[in-house]
């Protein structure tokens, strides 16, 4: 019998990751990344340690990849939101900050309408990759790295 987990990453592939890649994401699960001119915007999934949920970050980066203040380098086909680029939450509720799958009663649907929750909050990732926000900490973050001039 397959794991709750394992159940809700078919739900997330077979939902979720279709929309990702008409979106120009590429990558594996649990890392996506979409290549653009000025940036890189960045997903992940993340699974709680003992089961019943998982979290999804989104990120971004310079277009030229990410590079840890004395540390390493992280190309853009390898960047993810674990390298300690800009990121932020996509949470369901202002309740809850992670997607359960384990809250009694399990609704025989629960894997399906969480990945079609995670698909409703996509738009509030398009606001956020396209922020002043994020455009301002990427500018100089690429700057710092002397990868990018924009002047």
């Amino acid at each position: 019998m397959a794991s709750g987990r394992d159940e809700m990453i078919k739900a997330l592939k077979s939902i979720l990751i279709p929309l990702l890649r008409e979106k120009g994401f590429k990558g594996s699960f649990p890392h996506f990344r979409r290549r653009l001119e000025t940036r890189i915007d960045l997903l992940s999934f993340f699974f709680d340690k003992y089961g019943g949920g998982f979290i999804v970050e989104i990120g971004a980066s310079p277009a030229n990849g990410f590079t840890i203040k004395g540390g390493p380098h992280f190309p853009p086909n390898k960047v993810n939101t674990t390298h300690h680029v800009p990121c932020t939450r996509l949470e369901p509720t202002e309740d809850h900050d992670s997607f359960r799958y384990d809250e009694e009663p399990v609704p025989p649907d629960i894997y399906t309408r969480l990945a079609y929750e995670v698909v409703s909050l996509l738009p509030k990732a398009e606001e956020w990759w396209n922020s002043d926000k994020v455009a301002r900490i990427i500018k100089k973050k690429a700057k710092q790295q002397g990868y990018i001039n924009f002047d």
